[in-house]
């Protein structure tokens, strides 16, 4: 324990191990023995904390070799996948590869507890969850966000979700593709309170002071906000780039979305 040990001697030992783990992505192994686990950990420490150390190196290698197996491991199981059967594989491998990191920072505890709280850098586990995430919503930027919406949506209609939702979401929230997502929420957010609210509120109004039937009153509101309304949806998809099909699938729902809930409000 008293010789150095060079940086390719130690990191051909750990990539061993995480090349191992990784397999977990796929189902294909076990997790490491008692034996091998310390002979993983007792490499990594002595990189870390002989004279001449590679703890940058170390942190920089660990984020390539996940951002290499979710590349090559995660991204293939999500292609050609949408809506329901994209959000059910995301949660197989998010689940898959949340054990497979559990295993991989074991052997780099040491590093996380002294070099990375020195320098004040992201934890190991915040950047795994950004080497699993990054990745997913650079190639699958859409089907992630229509999938993960979707389930919200459900859950805001009254359908019961599991906690897969909720663990994905946290994943992607301890990642830096937060901000990607939050975006999307929001705006998403203001689309189902803006119209169902304005609308409400316009309705109540429109009846009260015009002594206006309620129902001559939906209508008459509709016709109102219908040209404004869909002016705002024309400038969206023409910032976020939507077209094609794509536009005009999006605009279906936004027309239903507005009718379903102009016909379902009450007058209190």
């Amino acid at each position: 324990m008293n010789n150095h040990l060079s940086f390719e001697e130690g990191w051909k030992v750990l990539e061993q191990g995480i090349v191992k783990c990784s397999k977990i992505l796929e189902c294909t192994s076990t997790r490491p023995t008692v034996n091998e686990y310390m002979n993983y950990y007792d490499c990594a420490y002595r990189m870390a904390v002989q004279k001449q150390h590679y703890c940058p190196e170390m942190y920089n290698g660990f984020k390539m070799m996940l951002a290499e197996c979710v590349r090559t491991m995660v991204l293939p199981h999500l292609m050609h996948k949408q809506n329901d059967s994209f959000f059910r594989e995301l949660v197989k491998m998010w689940s898959n590869y949340c054990i497979m990191i559990r295993c991989v920072i074991g052997f780099f505890s040491y590093l996380d507890r002294c070099y990375v709280k020195q320098y004040k850098l992201p934890s190991l586990s915040n950047t795994a969850a950004t080497s699993f995430f990054d990745p997913v919503f650079s190639y699958f930027n859409d089907e992630a966000r229509t999938a993960l919406l979707t389930m919200i949506q459900q859950e805001r209609d009254g359908i019961r979700m599991d906690s897969s939702l909720r663990d994905v979401m946290h994943g992607i929230c301890c990642s830096e593709a937060k901000s990607i997502m939050q975006n999307a929420f929001l705006d998403e957010i203001y689309g189902y309170y803006s119209v169902e609210e304005s609308m409400e509120m316009e309705t109540k109004r429109l009846a009260y002071y015009l002594e206006i039937s309620s129902g001559d009153s939906y209508p008459l509101c509709l016709q109102a906000v219908n040209a404004p309304l869909m002016e705002t949806y024309v400038s969206y998809v023409t910032e976020k780039q939507i077209g094609g099909q794509l536009m005009l699938e999006t605009y279906k729902i936004v027309e239903e979305e507005l009718l379903g809930r102009c016909s379902s409000l009450t007058l209190g």
